[in-house]
């Protein structure tokens, strides 16, 4: 087995990738996203049965604003007070200064292991997003916040099966670099 790494970069790939929310105003286009999605639907999946399903939502698209609001009543709903307006129009202003968002679902099954398996394989989908992201130089934020569990957010999109959000994708391109650091696999690893 080759020890040397160095030819395919892919170690160094894995490395760089960082969950980014600060983006530069500078345009993504169509084209870059739909080759994260080409990244994304080949990530492996259980009886090849490809449990995603993705929404992706364009800077100038109407339906920022039902995201926004989504957000809001989210907050609303959970504080139980109506948001300042100054909080209101912050909401909206962050949603709309995304470059681009995709939503991330799975599928659910009637069967708990297959709907776990189908989550699982979807957040596979989601790494090669990430992935690819950082070789075009693109970055990614995944959230599994507010953003994700806005009430019924797959009936915003008129998705009718029976899906659950992995979460919501910002994408762009990032406006700091940002150190990280990593525990050594050994001290997370028992060999036997």
């Amino acid at each position: 087995m080759p020890t040397d790494y160095s030819k395919t970069n892919l170690l160094d790939l894995i490395k760089n990738r960082r969950n980014t929310k600060k983006f530069s105003k500078d345009d993504v286009s169509k084209k870059e996203i739909e080759a994260l999605l080409e990244a994304a639907v080949w990530a492996p999946n259980h009886r090849n049965n490809e449990p995603w399903r993705f929404v992706a939502v364009t800077k100038t698209s109407p339906m920022r604003n039902a995201i926004a609001q989504g957000i809001i009543d989210l907050q609303e709903h959970n504080s139980q007070i109506k948001l300042p307006e100054l909080h209101r129009n912050r909401i909206t202003e962050e949603v709309s200064n995304y470059p681009w968002l995709i939503f991330v679902f799975s599928l659910v099954s009637d069967n708990d292991d297959i709907t776990e398996e189908n989550y699982g394989a979807v957040c596979c989908a989601v790494q090669n997003i990430q992935l690819m992201a950082t070789a075009m130089g693109l970055s990614v934020g995944w959230s599994t916040g507010a953003i994700a569990k806005i009430d019924k957010v797959e009936n915003v999109f008129d998705i009718y099966e029976a899906v659950k959000v992995v979460g919501t994708l910002a994408v762009g391109y990032s406006e700091l670099a940002v150190e990280k650091t990593r525990t050594s696999h050994n001290d997370k690893t028992a060999w036997f």
